[in-house]
């Protein structure tokens, strides 16, 4: 009795440690949810690895998930909240991190981010990533394209917050200790330059002043007729999601929401 009392133990521990064994030192967790049945057993297990390295680096929850069915609701906003949705159920609400949703159900795939994932994961970040993903998807490599994605995650976390930087001569500095001084650098001389044009141009425009004719001369009584002609125009704004796989669906961008 004793003997199975201590196998069962041991069980459970095990099989609490291999559940935990992807969440890092500083809580950040490497997972990946093959619910697609997408990948095989030794590339899931890759892709955990990768998963929990990049976590581990970058201190974000890195998730890739996988499915073959969004449910009822097949459109492409329902498939971004599918994906919102998956993350705070594996890695929790206002918690920081990025998810790949691998959606072979539409083939609309997504990208959800989270507290300060949201500022690592710009649009144009995440544009770049699923086009770095493409050419594995052209070749139906849903497992490169995977590997892309968790190589991408740790690239960009290595630049720094996206929102916190600017982009000079293609390299991006960081505002948080260079872009203050830049920005005020920049202010000053903007500040003194508009001082020095209001000079010059006040002492030009009085030296080359032009009297302006009476118009009076050149107008007959009862002539000068004015008339007004108005054109209004409709505006036509289309947002556009972008999603390597969807055929339906074609742009310049992609999303990350806040949670």
């Amino acid at each position: 009795m004793m003997k199975r009392i201590t196998a069962l133990a041991s069980a459970i521990i095990t099989a609490l440690f291999v559940l935990c064994a992807s969440v890092c030192a500083d809580g950040a967790v490497g997972m990946v949810y093959d619910a697609g049945d997408i990948f095989t057993d030794s590339q899931e297990d890759a892709l955990r690895e990768k998963a929990y390295s990049a976590a581990s680096t970058t201190g974000l929850n890195v998730v890739i998930y996988t499915t073959a069915d969004v449910g009822t609701n097949k459109s492409d906003a329902a498939v971004m909240d599918y994906a919102d949705v998956r993350y705070e159920e594996l890695c929790g609400m206002n918690t920081d991190g990025i998810l790949l949703l691998i959606n072979n159900d539409t083939n609309f795939d997504w990208i959800s981010t989270s507290g300060s994932g949201i500022n690592y994961f710009s649009d144009y970040r995440i544009e770049n990533i699923f086009s770095a993903m493409d050419r594995y998807y052209k070749k139906d490599d849903l497992y490169g394209a995977a590997l892309c994605f968790i190589e991408k995650v740790e690239f960009y976390c290595s630049q720094g917050k996206e929102n916190n930087q600017q982009e000079v001569f293609g390299t991006e500095l960081d505002l948080d200790y260079a872009g203050e001084a830049f920005t005020a650098s920049f202010v000053f001389v903007g500040f003194i330059a508009l001082i020095a044009s209001f000079i010059l141009y006040s002492h030009y425009a009085k030296q080359y002043a032009i009297s302006k004719p009476d118009t009076r001369a050149y107008t007959l009584k009862d002539s000068l007729w004015f008339s007004q002609k108005t054109d209004t125009f409709v505006g036509n704004i289309t947002s556009r999601i972008y999603s390597p796989r969807s055929s339906s669906s074609s742009g310049s961008h992609s999303g990350g929401h806040s949670h």
